[in-house]
């Protein structure tokens, strides 16, 4: 039996609320658009290199790797293959996607109703979707 919430959960990944994306998830998301293809174990290992190399005294566990990109595939940004022992990951959208859809969850919430759409015009040009094109953006917006 599931037991509900009674939270509506919606499609669109945001800053917030049920569909937020987490600086972790970000980092796996990261880390899987890099390899394309990889275990829980792959990103895990990736993640601790990377935290030994950067000298943390606190490691990352596996189990918190593990159930992250599982929430990840429940929020349909990963694809999970559960056809051999091993899940392998894949990601269900690519970063300009999951860039956009943030973008504009947070011009919805925190921003004006003009220069809202100002960002939703911006957005749906997604040349604009690249470093300098968002600190153009910013620009436009600390101007108005």
């Amino acid at each position: 039996m599931t037991k509900t919430t009674g939270k509506k959960k919606s499609e669109e990944i945001g800053i917030n609320g049920l569909n937020s994306i987490s600086n972790l998830e970000a980092e796996i998301m990261k880390i899987v658009w890099e390899k394309d293809r990889v275990t829980v174990r792959e990103v895990h290992e990736t993640m601790l290199k990377k935290e030994i190399a950067d000298k943390e005294s606190d490691f990352i566990p596996y189990t918190t790797v593990m159930s992250t990109m599982t929430t990840l595939a429940d929020k349909k940004l990963l694809k999970q293959n559960k056809s051999a022992k091993t899940y392998i990951y894949t990601a269900a959208v690519d970063n300009k996607e999951l860039s956009k859809s943030i973008i504009k969850s947070v011009s919805d919430k925190l921003l004006d109703e003009s220069t809202g759409r100002m960002v939703s015009k911006y957005l749906s040009d997604s040349k604009n979707l690249t470093k300098k094109g968002v600190e153009k953006l910013m620009n436009e917006i600390d101007r108005s």
